[in-house]
């Protein structure tokens, strides 16, 4: 054995012991890094794609060397958009390049190929990571020179990528593994969680239907009331003045406009005529009437109405998630507009209700039963939902993410019933933010 043979295969061994042991595949690829420079290649940039368990269609990269797009912050990629795409779908086991710059295989359009130009990357290797005929990733390594690499370096890269093969599908298996105990474990939480939850809602149900007896005795009842002894004063006039019955009528008035308030807020009717943008833009006015401060308010649907073709119990929980969130923000934040908007991203439908209060997380803590409400209903209909502060300390939303699958008609209710609890068992589509804004 040559005395470069000797030194290449203690670079070898300082790899396989670099691997050992170590589960933070960033330090890994660092001590790689220096072996690989020192004496078997040179290079500016190598960094390993690594495909996600999860999720076969994207992958991370992580980089060492001149820092790129491709390894910001563990960013997860598309691999159809990879300039790598070939090698990431199996297609190809090799990749290499004299100048990437004007090789057509990495551009195309949708191409992450932005950092090949900004990073100064020509020559390249590209080895994909196998591992019992199953493609883990990519082993990529490039040079700021044109033409720098030779077959000799390939089979150098080649050796390296069956170095670190193993330990990517031992540590991929390991994640997996994992993630699953920590599923199984947020089952049973949430599961628990949402047995409080629903124990939660239930209560808050009992107080709400404890609040419209006490309306309407205190109010409606006791208008009703006076408005009977004034009409029994004047039916004992045979001429009543025009003033004593206007006084009547407007008492009138007033007592139909507040019971149709209390009524609309036990039974949203607009949303059972109009849908479910008009019973949002109705809510909008009432909540913000008779506030000692002017907050605009405005509502955008860009889904086309697709809430309204799914499942009314589905319509109804976002109605009162999205009534809860503006009532608490007109009480709460001391905001001066609040902003309703529907959107489709992917497979869900995004409702965001946004405010410009000053006041966010006070005021959310300040209604621990609205945002426990808010979490109750979203796990009900299993969407998620998160409560978002924006950084300067001014605005906060409330974001709800509902599937399009939970939109199917699933035994539609009566529309004059809420939804009711049965099955809560199973119904866990959702991921909680514990901690309120």
């Amino acid at each position: 054995m040559s005395d470069r043979d000797a030194i290449k295969l203690e670079h070898y061994l300082a790899i396989s012991r670099a691997i050992g042991g170590e589960l933070d595949f960033q330090n890994v690829l660092n001590r790689i890094a220096g072996a690989v420079k020192s004496t078997l290649l040179d290079y500016d940039h190598m960094d390993v794609a690594v495909i996600l368990p999860s999720d076969k269609s994207m992958h991370v990269a992580i980089e060492t060397g001149v820092k790129t797009f491709w390894g910001q912050d563990g960013k997860y990629q598309e691999n159809k958009y990879s300039p790598i795409r070939q090698m990431l779908s199996g297609a190809v086991d090799l990749l290499t390049t004299g100048d990437a710059w004007e090789d057509s295989r990495f551009h195309f359009e949708g191409s992450f190929d932005e950092p090949i130009f900004a990073a100064n990357l020509h020559s390249r290797i590209h080895v994909a990571l196998n591992v019992h005929g199953e493609v883990l990733g990519a082993l990529n390594i490039s040079s700021h020179k044109k033409d720098a690499y030779s077959t000799q370096d390939v089979e150098v890269a080649r050796n390296i990528a069956d170095l670190i093969s193993p330990y990517i599908y031992a540590l991929s298996m390991g994640e997996q593994a994992r993630v699953s105990a920590l599923a199984e474990g947020a089952a049973r939480g949430r599961e628990q969680s949402l047995r409080l939850g629903a124990q939660k809602l239930t209560e808050a149900m009992e107080a709400e239907r404890q609040r419209l007896g006490m309306e309407l005795h205190d109010q409606t009842l006791a208008d009703l009331s006076a408005i009977y002894r004034r009409v029994e004063r004047l039916a004992e006039v045979s001429q009543p003045e025009g003033r004593e019955l206007r006084h009547v009528s407007d008492t009138i008035s007033r007592s139909m406009a507040e019971l149709r308030g209390i009524i609309e807020n036990a039974k949203p009717g607009v949303l059972d005529l109009f849908g479910l943008t008009q019973a949002i833009e109705a809510q909008l006015i009432r909540s913000t009437q008779g506030v000692d401060r002017q907050i605009a308010t405005s509502i955008t649907d860009s889904t086309n109405n697709a809430m309204d073709r799914g499942a009314y119990r589905i319509r109804l929980a976002v109605f009162r998630i999205v009534q809860e969130a503006v009532t608490n923000a007109v009480k709460h934040s001391g905001c001066r507009a609040i902003s309703v908007a529907l959107s489709q991203e992917n497979d869900a439908i995004r409702v965001e209700v946004s405010n410009d209060g000053v006041e966010p997380a006070e005021g959310w803590r300040r209604s621990p039963r609205g945002v426990n409400n808010i979490k109750v209903r979203a796990d009900l209909i299993g969407a998620t939902v998160d409560f978002v502060r924006n950084p300067s300390g001014t605005g906060s939303k409330t974001i709800l993410t509902v599937p399009l699958a939970e939109l199917e008609e699933q035994g539609e209710p009566d529309a004059d019933e809420e939804p009711t609890f049965q099955g809560l068992e199973t119904a866990f589509g959702a991921k909680l933010q514990t901690e309120d804004i």
